[in-house]
């Protein structure tokens, strides 16, 4: 990775300097609010039948942007445009590729600010929290172009006999991507580009959530010279359009990121044959868990504190890896609580819109507000509520929820709920504490806090997360993240390229015998 990217930093918002820039940011981007975004496909605008609006949701009467609502037909368009341009992009040499990639990461840093803006109109995320993802993206994008221009075929000799042989990387095809909107920005111009750098071509659907910052930052890649056909976006709220998207014949793959229950829909539609489908589709996807930290007898408790309270409520807590599970060891249970909702208060306190740059905002939408609200007023009939989720409006604010003595066979300890909620539960010992950690499922990460080796230790080998913090928070970039053999991350994750090709291997006899 140039060292360009891997030494991006977030910018200084306390400094007076970066707030002006950031106002000037504010104020260009709500200029533009409320106007039409259609779809992309083939590289144009394409205008549907409906539209539907996203508004701010720290004002639900400011319309950020009317938006198309795609139908079937418009699906099948956006597919047939992504397979049409597959062949040719495909045949692009991954230099050329790389070079793209880079483009799109200097398409982002030229526009930070004002992505930042969009991000805190759009989704909530205050400054930090969206100049953050926006540098993670450029970390990761430029990762995979380092990666991209590393690759080289491999060749080799048979010695049991005269052949040579040869495998290469090649391009999957056309495929369709589908991101929530937790990351707005990060989620759709990482899995992207992990697909477009290997050659293929994509469908990009955001959420119908905060679509807006989406559409905004993946203008990155047409910016970059991206060629008509290669990513097309498609938006909507017709329930069919997802369907029809995922089971479209000349898909040959299906990219997901967001709940259980989605996922389990698309990966059935996705192994759906078609008429006139002529390969199986993959499906690739990350499905929410509930992360859970675990705090030991041994623990730093000033620094986990900390760290707990970013990790559950940074976001308003709507992070597939915000800690929703507390497990404390029964030594430092009643000590770590009273430190914790004291700098929980603290932390909510700075409350307000987004585009402000509010520690605390809003939940992104109305729907996710009255869902935390469910899980609340269930809450008080199963367990000791210590912070309740005070209400303040216009918008869909509501502050943190904790419930302490949580069952683990309750909604709310078993569920994902996606909120600024946290159930904290005690455990007489670490095993029973990582026992608890683990039942909650495989989640997309977890944390613990010990300063003994080996507790540790133990964590390390029975906790159940894909990745596991140690004394840090449960959330952190990981753009290009290598063990010591040269591997790169998950790999099968929806934002990392070794998903997005095949190996293509040609067998050639140099010494042909003599028959005759």
């Amino acid at each position: 990775m140039p060292r360009l990217y891997r030494d991006l930093v977030t910018l200084d918002f306390a400094n007076t300097q970066e707030q002006a820039r950031m106002r000037a940011s504010v104020n260009a981007v709500r200029a533009q609010l409320g106007k039409r975004y259609p779809l992309r496909v083939d590289g144009v605008p394409l205008p549907a039948g409906a539209v539907f609006q996203s508004t701010d949701p720290s004002d639900p009467n400011v319309v950020i942007g009317e938006v198309a609502s795609g139908s079937a037909a418009d699906a099948e368009a956006a597919v047939s445009g992504a397979a049409r341009a597959a062949k040719s992009w495909g045949a692009v040499a991954p230099e050329e590729r790389a070079a793209l990639l880079l483009r799109v990461c200097e398409s982002i840093l030229r526009r930070r600010r004002e992505l930042v803006a969009w991000m805190a109109f759009d989704a909530g995320k205050n400054f930090s929290e969206a100049d953050a993802e926006l540098i993670e993206s450029v970390q990761h994008i430029a990762w995979i172009a380092e990666r991209l221009m590393a690759a080289r075929p491999v060749r080799w000799a048979s010695v049991e006999s005269d052949v040579v042989v040869e495998a290469a990387d090649s391009a999957v095809g056309a495929g369709v991507i589908l991101t929530p909107f937790s990351f707005p920005a990060a989620l759709p111009l990482g899995i992207a580009a992990a697909a477009i750098a290997m050659g293929n071509t994509v469908v990009v659907k955001p959420s119908k959530v905060a679509p807006v910052a989406a559409h905004q930052a993946l203008l990155a890649f047409e910016e970059a010279g991206l060629p008509p056909g290669v990513l097309n976006v498609v938006t909507g709220e017709d329930p069919t359009l997802r369907e029809a998207l995922v089971r479209h014949p000349s898909v040959r793959f299906a990219s997901f990121v967001g709940s259980r229950v989605g996922g389990a829909a698309v990966e059935a539609a996705a192994s759906t044959w078609t008429a006139g489908q002529e390969h199986p589709r993959r499906f690739i996807a990350r499905t929410d868990g509930k992360a859970a930290t675990i705090v030991t007898t041994s623990a730093d408790l000033p620094w986990a504190v900390h760290e707990v309270v970013r990790s559950a409520f940074s976001y308003q807590g709507q992070k597939c890896t915000s800690t929703a599970h507390l497990i404390l060891l029964s030594a430092v249970h009643d000590e770590f609580l009273d430190r914790l909702l004291q700098a929980i208060d603290e932390y909510a306190a700075d409350r307000g819109p987004a585009w402000e740059n509010h520690r605390y905002g809003p939940l992104v939408s109305a729907a996710a507000l009255q869902r935390v609200r469910g899980y609340a007023s269930q809450a008080a009939r199963d367990a000791a509520v210590l912070r309740p989720g005070d209400e303040a409006g216009p918008g869909h604010f509501i502050g943190p929820v904790v419930v302490d003595d949580v069952p683990t066979d309750s909604r709310i300890g078993s569920e994902e709920i996606f909120g600024p909620f946290l159930s904290v539960m005690r455990a007489g010992t670490l095993a029973r504490a990582v026992e608890l950690a683990s039942g909650t499922g495989t989640a997309p990460a977890a944390a613990a806090f010990t300063r003994d080796a080996r507790d540790a230790q133990f964590i390390r080998e029975h906790l159940l997360a894909r990745t596991l913090y140690l004394n840090g928070a449960s959330t952190g970039p990981l753009a290009g993240v290598r063990s010591p053999s040269g591997e790169e991350g998950n790999p099968r994750e929806p934002d990392d390229p070794a998903a997005y090709y095949e190996t293509r291997t040609i067998v050639e006899r140099y010494a042909i015998p003599n028959l005759e």
